[in-house]
């Protein structure tokens, strides 16, 4: 089952939309062509409200013994896991809004008769309290981790294990991908390869102490169909948990390396041709540029990319300022760029931008960012900037109800409360438009200092990444129908600071809508892998960024092995394959560049190391 979030979330709308209607008018002064305006909004985020309410289902009422659950990349999966938290915060708010009406009729008739909106309510907390259950009891819910036996991906697991286990959820054993067999016979490559493996694989085992650990071989070919699965099953049982690395993989002892592994030439083409770098970068990212997309599949080195070109663009152009801006909740800019840490978040300091200094990434500041090698960083914290956005949206309401009351004692509690908890009803997922509307901040300051001559936009994976460029049109929805909420006040008191701030927010997504969709400003780069699954996911990509009018400049097929052992021949024949596939399909929704990027072993780290390897890639010419 391939889970239709939209879909499920109008199956469990339907028969409660009256109940919800019933809450709604009960607590609020909304007339009903509002309230149906509220339900019938596009809700972003809803994804993962809906999809963890559709496990707990298929569990507990479907005719299965097992459901295996297929997660989004880490940091999607991270605050998936939050939901049932969010569920409960929903039911509060809703419960809230009945709390008028429960006590009018109390006050009024003597006694409270609960109905269809309380049963709702309970439902929802019932749900909210069973999926909690769910996910933290270690005899019906286990978590298997995947990895690539990279650095990179090891820093990861190490964060998102963590929040799992401080979370009371069980992670049951570590799965690390793609491990390199033996070479049939000396390679350079597959040695090298081998050896910067056995270095992650022996970490792991190490930060994961008593935990089993599966060791899952690279087959040279993705296990496509159910007789290649099961083949692959079969050697990840082999090579599982019980077996040492030392056996059956006999990894060689990795030497003291001091950078990457030098690989085989690959050999001339006459349709590759090698440019300057300023060749394929201005294919990518043209001259007055002011916003560059990376998006890709998770795992294809979309933040390494992002980096790289970031790195280019400041050095092509010398006095402009870039900014790499990262909305990725997986915050890897950090280890691919090898800072040794978090990008740091230190006190918020003032506003002025002077300096090279760090500054917290947190909310939608970016003031004083992170400064390496000539480049502005910053790894965006969207639940922050939302929370921040949430406290600014709060304080605003006290003061208009505030204001209301005036000098009396009289306070309506009830009714601040409820216009109070309404944002609590935006979506999951509306933190990340808050995130992305920070790009406007750094293009176009209020402050009127200058901005940013252009943002380079690392973010999360293919369908989140959709999601994020989709979420403007349905925000702004979201915002107009707060607004419509705060005009019921209007003709007891102004909108004051809070209609300012909604009306700021609205005109920075109109900005933003029209900003994505104007070639000469924004372009895309897609980042993929040589091999059908990647290039499959890329196909859609590129055909749902057309639909959104956002221009696609060009792919980075990353990761290519040249022809040296016998095995790496039969990869770069399997990825000569899926690249003439490619190739055709970019030219369905419109022509663009395709870049070559070669394998590096290990993969670059640091901004030395991410500028050699960029010297290699080359445009594709066919």
């Amino acid at each position: 089952m391939e889970l239709d979030a939209n879909g499920a979330f109008r199956r469990w709308l339907g028969p409660r939309r009256q109940a919800l209607r019933t809450i709604v008018a009960r607590g609020t002064y909304l007339d009903d062509d509002d309230i149906d305006r509220f339900l019938a909004l596009s809700l972003p985020g809803v994804n993962e409200l809906i999809g963890l309410v559709e496990v707990e289902r298929l569990v507990a009422g479907a005719p299965w013994d097992d459901v295996i659950v297929d997660t989004a990349p880490t940091g999607h999966t991270l605050r998936l896991l939050t939901m049932p938290q969010t569920l409960g915060r929903i039911a509060s708010v809703l419960d809230g809004m009945l709390a008028k009406h429960r006590f009018l009729a109390e006050s009024l008739g003597g006694r409270y008769r609960p109905d269809l909106a309380d049963a709702l309510i309970t439902e929802i907390e019932r749900e909210s309290g069973e999926l909690r259950a769910l996910l933290r009891d270690s005899r019906r819910c286990a978590f298997s981790w995947v990895l690539l036996p990279e650095v990179a991906a090891l820093e990861e697991t190490r964060d998102g294990v963590r929040v799992l286990e401080d979370a009371s959820m069980r992670v049951a054993e570590i799965i690390v991908n793609r491990v390199t067999p033996p070479p049939p016979r000396r390679c350079a490559l597959c040695a090298a390869r081998r050896r910067s493996e056995a270095d992650v694989i022996a970490a792991t085992r190490a930060a994961f102490p008593g935990r089993p650990l599966v060791v899952a071989l690279d087959l040279g070919a993705e296990p496509r169909g159910v007789a290649a699965l099961r083949g692959f099953a079969r050697v990840m049982k082999l090579q599982g948990p019980r077996l040492p690395l030392g056996g059956p993989l006999r990894l060689p002892p990795k030497p003291h390396l001091r950078g990457p592994v030098p690989l085989p030439p690959r050999p001339p083409s006459p349709r590759s041709a090698r440019l300057p770098v300023d060749g394929w970068l201005s294919t990518l990212a043209p001259q007055g540029l002011r916003l560059l997309v990376v998006a890709g599949k998770g795992g294809v080195g979309k933040t390494s990319c992002a980096a790289t070109l970031a790195l280019a663009l400041a050095e092509r152009e010398q006095g402009h300022r870039v900014l790499l801006l990262s909305v990725d909740p997986a915050h890897s800019l950090a280890d691919i760029l090898d800072l040794g840490g978090p990008v740091p978040l230190p006190p918020k300091p003032p506003s002025s931008r002077g300096g090279d200094t760090t500054v917290t990434t947190a909310g939608t500041s970016i003031a004083n960012p992170l400064r390496v090698a000539g480049i502005d960083i910053v790894e965006l914290d969207a639940q922050a900037a939302f929370a921040e956005r949430r406290a600014r949206y709060r304080d605003a309401v006290d003061e208009l109800f505030d204001a209301l009351r005036g000098g009396s004692s009289f306070d309506a509690t009830f009714d601040r409360a409820v216009v109070q908890d309404l944002v609590d009803l935006a979506p999951s997922g509306l933190d990340e438009m808050f995130g992305i509307v920070g790009v406007i901040e750094a293009l176009f300051p209020r402050s009127g200092e200058a901005g940013y001559d252009v943002v380079v936009l690392d973010t999360a994976p293919t369908g989140h990444a959709l999601r994020l460029l989709e979420m403007p049109t349905a925000a702004l929805e979201w915002v107009h129908a707060l607004l419509a909420i705060l005009l019921k006040y209007r003709k007891v008191i102004g909108l004051g600071e809070l209609g300012a701030d909604l009306v700021e927010i609205a005109r920075d997504l109109r900005r933003l809508q029209a900003l994505l969709c104007e070639p000469r400003q924004t372009r895309a780069v897609l980042v993929t892998r040589a091999a059908e699954m990647p290039r499959l996911e890329t196909a859609r990509l590129l055909a749902a960024l057309k639909r959104l009018r956002v221009t696609v400049s060009g792919i980075v097929v990353n990761a290519l092995t040249p022809a040296a052992c016998p095995r790496c021949r039969r990869a770069a024949a399997a990825e000569s394959h899926a690249l003439d596939a490619l190739r055709r399909a970019r030219r369905a929704p419109g022509p663009c560049a395709i870049i070559l990027a070669p394998a590096e072993v290990p993969p670059p780290r640091g901004v030395a190391a991410l500028s050699r390897w960029r010297d290699q890639w080359i445009p594709d010419r066919r």
